[in-house]
């Protein structure tokens, strides 16, 4: 799929797909505040831009959320930050190279 932000297109097909992965998004609701979790698909473009695919709702059956379908681009902070959360030491590698022991 392509998206287009900051009048840049960033296409999925194109792009190197890193990671999937499921994380909770903020939802506001009139009396509570839920984290619905959504698939996420963490991608580089061929220029070397970080995005995340938001999509398909994966949460409990019981609970009807929509599927989300919009990117947000991502830093490498930001992606460096994601793969240290999932503890995902081989696709770090992958990407940013060896890293120092501890």
């Amino acid at each position: 799929m392509k998206y287009l932000i900051n009048g840049k297109v960033y296409d999925t097909e194109k792009s190197q797909e890193i990671i999937k992965y499921t994380q909770g998004i903020e939802h506001k609701g009139l009396f509570v505040t839920t984290y619905p979790r959504y698939e996420h698909t963490l991608y580089k473009s061929p220029k070397g831009q970080f995005f995340v695919h938001i999509g398909k709702y994966v949460g409990k059956t019981d609970v009807s959320y929509n599927d989300k379908n919009y990117i947000e681009l991502k830093s490498e902070e930001d992606v460096k930050g994601i793969l240290e959360d999932l503890n995902q030491i081989e696709k770090y590698i992958e990407v940013f190279g060896e890293m120092e022991e501890g």
